[in-house]
């Protein structure tokens, strides 16, 4: 495998030159190698081509297996540690998971599993969708389709970079694929074990063998760092993926980062990458313009020219576990989209969260990219409620330092949206929930606003 050979090279030509560091712990790239060879024999009773989860806590350890697994010729399934024990049975028995390695690093041997038995080459692990709407989904990664991600990165950054930064947790795809993007380049990963704003501030600036980054985050990660009003030179890049920004944190980003060139990803963790924004040349609610090594097709498109969004690409996933899904197949995105004249791909909500309120439909991120940029709100968040006579009327709940009056928004949208777009209700709320991956938590935020649980 082509990630180990280069980790291999690194080790012999810049031995000394720091290739992981969490928080206080770091390690070079020779003693990387040395680590990987180390745990290889200690892993000498799981047997190879076997699929092993990982659930240890400790970012470190989790990328030693990972690369110590692959080297093995075993499949790493990279869990996360947040997980609950009955979720974490649960993926063992669906997916015939045959060992796990603990929090303790201890070897937990679940069944006798003579191999694995897909036909895929090169897979460089087994990732988890974030099961946000139930059990997370298992699927295949194999090296060739990151490689040709770290292909079309490497495109987008015209200036050297020296360091890869990606504080959230590896069990999620965008922190795994940096830290493996890194060593692969032979560049120094910095990641922390739990996210903190201040502390990744302070070492951007203080840190002086940081001279040129490259940051990658989600926007409210990104949001949580600009509040500290820090500005940092060294920060060349800062790719975000997982939500559109809002106009007044790009415009707090070029004044705290004047060095950086901003670059807004669209993807998925089994898609990868799709589009891009490349700093801020997109037109205000698109995002931005398709990679070229990406095909799309718009299915059951409406009269808006409005359909399901399906992507093709060398840069997607393998499939997922227990599924037939060949290389050449289209990939269902779960969005509803367009594509404009000039190549700009836009998005129109998922598909599960679409309303249809009088017989129309209305797609609440739509809503919310306009309502977002209202000068009182903090944080929107668009939600149905049943209705007797529209079947369902669009709700928004936002957070805000006061109490904004319904004539007054109204007033506001009725400018970008039609009327059947504006919201029937808006409704001030105390903080809003997220996912694992900092997402506002949709669906558990419409289920406490319907038992009348969220406080005002």
């Amino acid at each position: 495998m082509q990630l180990l050979k280069n980790i291999e090279m690194y080790a012999q030509y810049q031995p000394y030159d720091c290739a992981l560091q969490f928080d206080a712990e770091l390690i070079s790239y020779k003693a990387l190698q040395a680590r990987i060879v180390a745990i290889v024999k200690q892993l000498h009773d799981i047997p190879e081509n076997q699929c092993v989860a990982l659930t240890m806590n400790n970012p470190m350890s989790t990328i030693l297996y990972y690369l110590a697994l692959i080297k093995k010729g075993c499949i790493p399934c990279v869990m996360d540690f947040r997980w609950t024990q009955e979720q974490v049975n649960k993926l063992i028995e669906k997916y015939n998971i045959a060992y796990l390695i603990n929090n303790d690093l201890k070897v937990i041997l679940f069944k006798q599993v003579e191999q694995n038995t897909t036909e895929i080459d090169n897979i460089l692990h087994i990732g988890f969708t974030s099961g946000t709407t139930g059990l997370p989904k298992a699927y295949y990664r194999n090296e060739l389709s990151w490689l040709y991600s770290y292909e079309e990165t490497e495109k987008l950054m015209e200036n050297e970079i020296d360091t890869m930064i990606a504080p959230g947790p590896l069990s999620h795809s965008l922190s795994l694929f940096v830290c493996i993007f890194a060593l692969y380049s032979g560049r120094k990963f910095i990641g922390q074990q739990q996210f903190n704003a201040k502390v990744l501030m302070n070492k951007m600036k203080t840190d002086k063998t940081i001279k040129r980054c490259a940051l990658f985050v989600v926007p409210t990660m990104l949001d949580t760092c600009v509040a500290w009003n820090s500005s940092v030179q060294q920060i060349r890049y800062i790719f975000t993926t997982g939500d559109k920004l809002q106009h007044r944190l790009r415009n707090s980003v070029t004044m705290l980062f004047p060095n950086a060139t901003l670059i807004e990803f669209f993807g998925t963790s089994e898609a990868s990458f799709i589009s891009y924004n490349y700093n801020n040349e997109a037109p205000s609610h698109s995002v931005g313009k398709l990679f070229p090594n990406v095909t799309v097709n718009l299915d059951q498109v409406d009269e808006y020219g409005i359909g399901k969004l399906k992507v093709k690409s060398n840069m997607v996933f393998s499939g997922y576990i227990g599924d037939s899904h060949p290389n050449d197949d289209w990939i269902e995105i779960g969005d509803f989209a367009s594509l404009n004249s000039e190549g700009y791909l836009y998005l129109h909500g998922r598909q599960h969260d679409r309303m249809i309120i009088g017989g129309r439909n209305v797609y609440p991120s739509e809503i919310e990219r306009f309502a977002q940029n209202f000068k009182e709100f903090k944080e929107v968040l668009v939600i149905s409620e049943s209705h007797s006579k529209f079947g369902e009327i669009a709700v928004l709940l936002y957070t805000a330092n006061q109490e904004v009056t319904y004539r007054e928004f109204k007033h506001y949208l009725t400018q970008y949206l039609a009327r059947y777009q504006v919201p029937s209700k808006l409704v001030k709320v105390s903080k809003m929930y997220y996912t694992q991956s900092g997402k506002i938590a949709r669906k558990l935020m419409r289920s406490l606003y319907l038992k009348g649980e969220l406080k005002q």
